[in-house]
């Protein structure tokens, strides 16, 4: 099976450096497509300097949605890895998921950031993540166990049949409820998770949630996928 990873990234200039070099690491035959979404705090200029990678590059920031379609239509291999650059999820994570996506006779392989049996945190963002996924599985009567997770795996032609439009974080959660509306099996694999802050660059706010119910809403009332 052949691979492209797309990393959307904003803003990402004190981390930047340990991403390029953990992707330097990677099989020389996964096809690398970096969007950087609009950046203005070195990141471009980093980026230009290393000239390694497919780089695109959007002059304003448009959203997440926006870049990894763009990655997507550049896209020239049989699969995707979808992934962010914020290193919350390890990239050296990779080589693992793809051999899982490879022994299993699945359509998509999605990540999960804790285990079942981890011990649970009552902060804001984590009681948000348990009432966003909580209203997935009642709403599409599916039984996943981190739908907002970054990281998947599937087939491009897969993905481009989902016709996703939405243009910020509510990509991931369109995503989901359209795979699993189309049906495909989905398997879930726990990945190395490093919760960043605000102030450490974390980019989804509390307001964006609003946004993620709503698209579930006309996902499930409203599509004709």
């Amino acid at each position: 099976m052949t691979y492209t990873l797309i990393i959307p990234i904003y803003n990402e200039v004190r981390t930047l450096h340990v991403l390029l070099k953990k992707l330097q690491r990677l099989d020389d035959n996964i096809e690398i497509i970096i969007i950087d979404d609009g950046s203005n705090d070195g990141t471009k200029e980093l980026l230009i300097e290393s000239n390694q990678f497919n780089i695109i590059r959007n002059e304003s920031n448009l959203g997440k949605g926006v870049s990894i379609r763009k990655g997507v239509d550049l896209a020239s291999n049989q699969n995707i890895v979808l992934m962010d650059g914020d290193l919350e999820v390890d990239i050296d994570d990779i080589p693992k998921l793809l051999s899982k996506f490879e022994n299993n006779n699945n359509n998509s392989l999605v990540g999960v950031r804790w285990k079942k049996d981890s011990n649970l945190h009552f902060d804001i963002n984590a009681i948000g993540n348990y009432l966003i996924n909580f209203l997935f599985n009642l709403l599409f009567q599916s039984n996943l166990n981190d739908i907002l997770c970054c990281v998947k795996i599937l087939n491009l032609n897969l993905f481009k049949s989902l016709n996703t439009e939405s243009n910020g974080f509510s990509i991931e959660v369109e995503t989901m409820a359209k795979l699993v509306l189309k049906g495909s099996i989905i398997e879930e694999v726990n990945v190395q998770y490093n919760r960043r802050t605000a102030e450490e660059g974390k980019k989804l706010k509390i307001s964006d949630s609003w946004n993620i119910i709503w698209t579930m809403i006309k996902l499930k009332f409203y599509s004709k996928t």
